[in-house]
């Protein structure tokens, strides 16, 4: 089974369909279509067909073809059940063009099937996506001609907004050294596991599926890349709120934030029983305190070497303590950062997410790839992209001001998709 889910509120859209404008945007709004609407407006949708029960799929029909059949199932009480009736879409998404192929509802025992033929750019990515409950879930990718089996397979979840309790599976902080501004940048990536069988939607009175509180003078908050897409990211008042529904399975939040130099020592309560506490340093006078928590090897990335310390099972009441060079009382010299943004935030967090891959025991990492930084980079700004077709349809009667922003910023974030997608070729190539 290989499903990728995202809150999407969308129908679907038929082959040769009437439906409306906003039916079809809602089609593109969801997490993990990502790339599927990010180049262009759909393409005109082509003809695909549902099997019937017991028949035997045909193969494709002609050198060239493909053909995806897969089943739609969500967790039962002794083995999967099939949902029947819920809409699947084909994606297909390229720099050429990108949009939806092909659609249909499953069958009576819950399956699906398309057959397609690849056209315009070769790197052109094909995908399909089943809706339920208002969220959507994807395929990985289809590279093969014929696929099928788990890999054509797509589990669905029920949603409850109460009775799920998300795990912090990892919680890793960088904080940066001293480089020539006034503050001081810390950068956090959490690792949240919802180990239950059902999607969680945002409920209660703040209607947010995770909330963890940063220092109250924490400023410049920006959300960075990770499975959390900015927009479904709140911060106020010192709370970080996750506002998206968060599926089974794990998904990383990430986001950086400044401090004044003289806020340190740091005290930054844990909040969360954490399965691994991690602090990077990179200035080598840091010193980093709290239960269960001790320094490891240290790890270098292009030259720079950040110390590192670690804990197991570290539980919600611990402390976590934060001192840097120059802080406290007796001496009010300002620790200095050029704050966030920049290539040295870029890399810190590079360096974050590379440490939530790896055991505990591991050694330091010593450089990152430059296919994987563009291929996360045209993710971020993909979701992006459905993030803004989302905002935009919710509007019953955009004014044209409104209209004429919304294609404005869907135009600029489709260039950086496109160089962005040049730019992962080109390091390919190299």
């Amino acid at each position: 089974m290989n499903s990728r889910p995202t809150c999407s509120d969308c129908v679907p859209r038929t082959s040769g369909s009437s439906r409306p404008d906003g039916a079809r945007r809602r089609a593109r709004a969801g997490l993990a279509a990502l790339l599927a609407f990010a180049l262009a407006a759909p393409a005109a949708a082509q003809q695909g067909g549902t099997p019937r029960a017991g028949e035997t799929p045909p193969a494709p029909a002609a050198r060239g073809a493909r053909r995806v059949e897969g089943v739609v199932t969500r967790p039962g009480a002794e083995a999967p059940l099939p949902v029947a009736g819920t809409w699947v879409t084909l994606h297909r998404v390229g720099r050429d063009r990108a949009g939806p192929l092909d659609s249909m509802r499953t069958d009576a025992e819950g399956r699906y099937a398309f057959d397609y033929r690849p056209s315009g750019a070769p790197d052109a990515v094909y995908f399909v996506s089943a809706s339920f409950a208002g969220i959507a879930y994807f395929t990985n990718p289809l590279t093969q001609p014929v696929v099928q089996g788990s890999d054509a397979e797509i589990q669905v979840f029920d949603t409850t907004s109460r009775g799920v309790d998300l795990a912090v599976r990892g919680r890793h902080i960088v904080v940066s050294g001293s480089g020539g501004g006034t503050k001081r940048a810390i950068i956090e990536v959490f690792e949240l596991a919802n180990d239950s069988a059902r999607t969680l939607i945002p409920g209660g009175a703040k209607g947010a599926t995770f909330r963890v509180k940063l220092p109250p003078t924490a400023a410049d908050f920006k959300v960075a890349q990770g499975d959390i897409p900015a927009d479904a990211v709140a911060f106020s008042e010192g709370e970080v709120s996750v506002l998206m529904p968060i599926t089974p399975g794990l998904k990383r939040l990430s986001f950086a934030y400044s401090l004044d130099g003289d806020e340190f020592p740091l005290t930054l309560p844990v909040q969360f029983a954490t399965g691994v506490l991690e602090v990077l340093a990179e200035d080598p006078q840091v010193t980093v305190t709290a239960a269960k928590v001790a320094e490891t090897a240290p790890a270098t990335l292009d030259g720079r070497n950040f110390r590192r310390f670690v804990g197991n099972e570290v539980p919600a009441t611990a402390v976590l303590e934060i001192g840097v060079p120059g802080s406290g009382v007796a001496q009010r010299t300002r620790i200095v950062l050029t704050v966030l943004g920049g290539i040295g935030v870029v890399m810190l967090l590079s360096l974050a997410r590379a440490f939530t891959r790896r055991s505990v025991a591991g050694s330091g990492v010593t450089g990152v790839h430059a296919v994987v930084a563009a291929d996360r980079e045209a993710e971020r700004l993909a979701r992006r992209i459905a993030d803004l077709d989302a905002k935009f349809d919710r509007e019953r009667a955009p004014t044209e001001a409104q209209r004429a922003a919304w294609q404005a910023e869907r135009a600029r974030l489709k260039a950086a998709l496109t160089e962005t997608l040049v730019r992962r070729d080109a390091a390919r190539e190299a």
